[in-house]
């Protein structure tokens, strides 16, 4: 249902936008009004899912970790992340509907680079729905177990800076084979997570490339 809310949000814009131009909403056939409404449909889901990626995941992602303690920061990030990949899988595979319905790239005159796109988007919108319902929720589950450890020894509470929690955390693994273990599986689980993420973002930088090639400024 949030996947479906998220991605109706700039579907209805774009559509919105095209029925009160007055091309849209007074004159263009209805072929070229439906162009122009899928054309906005695309350019928004993948500019939402390109800005969400980079903002709650690398910058937002990176002050939570420099300004919150690590428990409140695990926390905080096992509400935004899920929230993060959802919308950038729904948009960015809107976007992959929209550009294949533009394109049609499976046709035989359809352009490498055009086909080669449409796999870009499809392969990032599969890696963010990877990441929201297979490798996010893993890693927040071992989150919880490794932050359960930590309590237990009297780590990670608050006030403790996650530079001064990681190194804590370090020194008390050397010599609590449980909480050693909780890192073990909590980084196998993280590295997954974070892979997927840098691909998908690789991706959308890709596209943003093939985008600007096309501009005409």
């Amino acid at each position: 249902m949030f996947l479906l809310a998220v991605s109706a949000v700039p579907l209805l814009a774009a559509a919105g936008i095209a029925l009160f131009t007055p091309e849209g909403l007074f004159g263009g056939s209805p072929p070229a009004t439906t162009t122009m409404v899928v054309k906005l449909a695309y350019l928004l889901c993948f500019a939402t899912s390109w800005g969400a990626t980079v903002w709650a995941v690398f910058i937002g992602g990176i002050i939570m970790f420099l300004n919150l303690p690590r428990h409140m920061m695990g926390s905080l990030r096992g509400k935004v992340f899920p929230a993060c990949f959802a919308l950038t899988a729904a948009c960015t595979a809107a976007s992959a509907a929209a550009f294949a319905w533009l394109h049609l790239p499976w046709r035989a005159a359809a352009s490498p680079a055009e086909r080669r796109q449409l796999v870009v988007l499809a392969a990032a919108a599969a890696l963010d729905l990877a990441n929201l319902l297979v490798f996010t929720p893993r890693t927040l589950e071992v989150v919880r177990e490794r932050h359960k450890v930590e309590r237990g020894l009297g780590l990670g509470g608050v006030g403790v800076g996650s530079f001064d929690g990681m190194r804590s955390n370090a020194r008390a693994a050397e010599t609590c084979a449980a909480l050693a273990t909780a890192n073990r599986r909590f980084w196998t689980a993280h590295a997954l997570s974070v892979l997927a993420t840098a691909s998908s973002a690789a991706g959308l930088a890709a596209h943003s490339c093939y985008l600007a090639a096309k501009l005409a400024l």
